[in-house]
């Protein structure tokens, strides 16, 4: 669902069908990896969805309230280390322009931006 609302959102903001499908497969694996990671598996806690629109730009914020992984555990693998898991950030840095985490506070938040 929340993915298909950033698909149309974007496709309504002038993105082009192939961004506007970059940002859908990289909302999606932010997500599951939320869901997975800092909910520990459990879908029944809350999940943020914050979408900014700009002349240039979309930004898309999740945040959850999970468990913190160490940053430094959260590089993303590169296609050629071929793995069953673990390529959801790389290709969530490849679809997007600008993909940033913040810990600062309770939980995760993160920030995803993809340039028209």
């Amino acid at each position: 669902m929340a993915r298909n609302f950033v698909y149309n959102l974007a496709r309504e903001s002038g993105f082009s069908l192939y961004d506007s499908a970059d940002l859908k497969l990289a909302v999606g694996e932010c997500l599951l990896n939320v869901i997975k990671h800092a909910y520990l598996g459990k879908y029944e806690y809350p999940i943020f969805l914050e979408i900014l629109i700009f002349d240039n730009r979309m930004e898309v914020r999740i945040r959850d309230f999970g468990v913190q992984k160490n940053l430094s555990e959260m590089r993303g693998y590169d296609l050629g280390d071929y793995r069953e898991e673990g390529i959801g950030l790389y290709l969530v840095r490849k679809l997007t322009d600008h993909f940033y985490v913040d810990q600062s506070g309770k939980g995760n938040r993160l920030i995803l931006t993809k340039m028209k």
